[in-house]
C-alpha cells in the first residue's frame, strides 16, 4: 500500500483559469434553467391565481341570482315577487329568514355598476318591508328608493343593493368584482319573450337594451342570465391575445366599445331560473295577521285583519265582502268590506271554556277581473293560552308568585314544594277566572295526623273564598293511633259552609305523597285519589253532578294541618 501511494502524485497548485472558466460558465448555465423555470412557475401561478378568482366571481353572481328568482315571493304578502327588471337588473322580494314578514334586506336589488363611473341611469323600486318590526306588512310601511348605477366600460361590479329601513338610501354590497357583461332575459308562463313586443334575434332571444314595464313583472315565469367574468390582470403571456365583441345592446357596450382585443381571461356563465313561489291564485290573494297572535286569560279576544290584494299586489278597492269563520269562538262582524287599501277586520272573542285552544279562522273574498268575481282564501291560528296552554306549577323556581293566599293559614315554599302550617284554614288560588271546563292535579303529602272534620285538597270554579267548588281528603275519624284514622275522598260544594256532593272511603298514610286529581266539565265533577307509585285509577273514584258555578281558577285548600304540595297541572278538557 505504501508503495502504492508514493506512485500518487498530489497536484497542490489548485484550479487552472481554465478549469474557473468553465465552472463559472457551466454555473451560470444552470442557474439561467433555474431562473427560467422559476419565472415560468411564477406566471402559471398567477395565471391560474386570477383564472381561479374569475370563476369564483361567475359562480358567486350565478348563485346569488339563480336562489333569488327561485324564492321570489315565498311569503308576500303585498306587492309583487319583481319590482324591478331590465336586461342588467333584477329586483326580487322574499321571506329569506321565514318569520312570515318581508324585511327591507329581503327586497334584493342584483345589478352591475361601474365604480369608476359617474352614476348615469336611476331606476325607482317602492317595496313594502316591516319598518316598524311588528311582524306584519301594512298597506302604509312603504317608500320609493331611487338606485343609481354607474354604466360605461367593462369591468363592473356586480352588486346585491338593498333599501334601509329607516330612510330611503340603499346598501350596495360587491357579490362580485370584474365583470365583463351581463345579459338578463325574461319569459311568461306561454315561453313569449318578455317585455311585450321586445325585438329578438334570429334565435327568438330578446335583444337588449329593454325594461320591464310595471304591468307585466307578474308574468315573469322564467329568468335567465348570462354573466362573463374576465380575470383581474392580463395574462403574463405577451402572445395570448383574446378578441371578441360584445352582444349588441348589452350594458358592455354602453361606454361606445362593442368588440375587444387584448390579453385578459373571460368565462361566461348561464343561469337559467324561475320562480317557485307563485301566487296560487293569478287575481290575487289575501292575507290573515291577528292582533296578538296568542291570548291570555283574562283577555278573550284578538283582531283579525283581512289583507286582499290583486293579481299586481295592490291592495283592492273599498267595498269587496270578506268572509270570515272560526273553528272555536265566535267572529263579529261576520262579514266586512274593505277600505281603501284592501284591508277588511273583524273581532275574534273565546269564552275560555277550557285553558287552552287554537282557533283557526279562515276568511274569503272574491276579487273582480273584468266584471268576473274569482275567490281567494286563508286561514291562520290563533291561540288561547293560559300558561302557555297547560298550567304547571312545580315550585322548582322557590316562591309562589302568582298565588293568592287567604285565610289565616301560613304559606311557604322551601325544598321546592309548597307548604302550610297547621294554625289555621287556607285558600291559595291561581290561573284565570274564566275558565271553564279543566282537569287539574296535585301532589299532597301530610306531614303528622289531620284532626277529625280537617282536610286537604283542590279548589275548581274558584269564585271567591267564600265559594267554589271543592275536590278534598277529609278525615272523617281521627282520634288515637294513626292506623284507625279514617278517610274520605270527597267533592264539595263549598258556600259558606259543606255541601257534600259525593264521597268514597280512601287511605292516606302520613309522610307519603298522593295524587289527587279532579275535573270539572260542564255541570260534572269528577275525582280520584291514589298513592305514588301506585297506577293511576283507570275510572275515576267518585262523580257528582251541580250547576253552581260555570266558572273560575282553581286552588289549594287547607283546614288546620301541615301539609306538603308539588306538582300542580291544569290540562284543557
Amino acid at each position: 500500500m505504501e508503495k502504492f501511494l508514493k506512485k500518487i502524485k498530489m497536484n497542490e497548485n489548485g484550479f487552472t483559469m481554465t478549469e474557473l472558466l468553465v465552472g463559472t460558465a457551466i454555473s451560470l448555465i444552470l442557474l439561467g434553467l433555474v431562473a427560467g423555470v422559476m419565472q415560468s412557475q411564477t406566471k402559471t401561478f398567477q395565471r391560474q391565481s386570477q383564472l381561479g378568482e374569475m370563476q369564483a366571481n361567475g359562480r358567486a353572481a350565478a348563485e346569488f341570482v339563480t336562489r333569488s328568482v327561485q324564492n321570489a315571493g315565498y311569503n308576500v304578502s303585498r306587492g309583487k315577487r319583481f319590482l324591478a327588471a331590465s336586461d342588467h337588473y333584477v329586483t326580487m322580494v322574499f321571506d329569506d329568514d321565514n318569520d312570515g314578514a318581508i324585511q327591507n334586506d329581503e327586497v334584493m336589488t342584483y345589478a352591475v355598476s361601474n365604480p369608476d363611473v359617474t352614476d348615469n341611469e336611476t331606476f325607482t323600486i317602492s317595496p313594502y318591508f316591516d319598518e316598524d318590526g311588528d311582524g306584519t306588512v301594512t298597506s302604509t310601511e312603504t317608500r320609493d328608493y331611487d338606485i343609481s348605477l354607474g354604466l360605461g366600460d367593462p369591468p363592473f361590479h356586480f352588486f346585491r343593493i338593498t333599501p334601509n329601513n329607516d330612510d330611503s338610501d340603499v346598501l350596495m354590497s360587491k357579490v362580485a368584482r370584474n365583470i365583463d357583461n351581463v345579459i338578463m332575459r325574461y319569459w311568461d308562463k306561454d315561453g313569449n319573450p318578455l317585455p311585450s313586443g321586445v325585438t329578438v334575434d334570429s334565435d327568438g332571444v330578446p335583444v337588449p337594451p329593454y325594461t320591464i314595464p310595471d304591468d307585466e313583472l307578474n308574468d315573469i315565469r322564467k329568468v335567465e342570465m348570462d354573466i362573463v367574468t374576465r380575470s383581474k390582470d392580463e395574462d403574463p403571456n405577451a402572445n395570448f391575445v383574446n378578441s371578441g365583441t360584445y352582444y349588441s345592446g348589452s350594458v358592455a357596450t354602453t361606454g361606445g366599445t362593442s368588440s375587444y382585443s387584448d390579453s385578459y381571461h373571460r368565462e361566461t356563465y348561464t343561469v337559467v331560473s324561475s320562480p317557485r313561489n307563485l301566487v296560487t291564485s293569478p287575481w290575487g290573494k289575501i292575507s290573515l295577521v291577528a292582533s296578538p297572535t296568542e291570548v291570555s286569560c283574562p283577555d278573550s279576544s284578538a283582531t283579525i285583519t283581512a289583507s286582499v290584494v290583486d293579481g299586481d299586489g295592490e291592495g283592492v278597492q273599498s267595498g269587496v265582502t270578506v268572509n270570515f269563520n272560526t273553528s272555536d269562538g265566535t267572529v263579529s262582524p261576520a262579514s266586512n268590506a274593505t277600505v281603501g287599501d284592501g284591508n277588511a277586520t273583524t273581532t275574534l272573542t273565546y269564552d275560555w271554556e277550557s285553558p287552552s285552544v287554537a282557533a283557526t279562522v279562515s276568511a274569503s273574498a272574491l276579487i273582480d277581473v273584468d266584471g268576473e268575481g274569482y275567490p281567494v282564501f286563508n286561514a291562520i291560528p290563533v291561540s288561547f293560552n293560559s300558561g302557555n296552554g297547560i298550567f304547571i306549577e312545580d315550585f322548582d323556581d322557590g316562591d309562589s308568585d302568582g298565588w293568592t293566599e287567604e285565610g289565616g293559614a301560613n304559606w311557604n315554599v322551601a325544598s321546592q314544594q309548597y307548604k302550610s302550617a297547621s294554625n289555621s284554614k287556607g285558600l291559595s288560588s291561581n290561573g284565570c277566572a274564566s275558565w271553564q271546563d279543566y282537569e287539574t292535579s296535585i301532589q299532597i303529602k301530610r306531614n303528622g295526623s289531620l284532626g277529625t272534620g280537617e282536610y286537604v285538597g283542590l279548589v275548581l270554579r274558584y269564585q271567591s273564598y267564600t265559594q267554589q267548588y271543592q275536590a278534598r281528603i277529609y278525615c272523617t275519624l281521627c282520634t288515637g293511633g294513626q292506623s284507625s284514622h279514617q278517610y274520605v275522598l270527597e267533592i264539595v260544594d263549598y258556600s259558606s259552609g259543606d255541601n257534600v256532593l259525593t264521597s268514597q272511603s280512601v287511605t292516606f298514610d302520613n309522610n307519603a305523597f298522593y295524587t289527587l286529581k279532579a275535573s270539572v266539565e260542564d255541570d260534572e265533577l269528577n275525582a280520584k285519589f291514589w298513592k305514588n307509585g301506585d297506577a293511576e285509577p283507570v275510572d275515576w273514584d267518585i262523580t257528582a253532578t251541580d250547576a253552581s258555578y260555570t266558572q273560575g281558577k282553581i286552588g289549594i285548600i287547607v283546614s288546620t294541618n301541615t301539609t306538603t304540595f308539588d306538582d300542580v297541572i291544569v290540562d284543557p278538557l
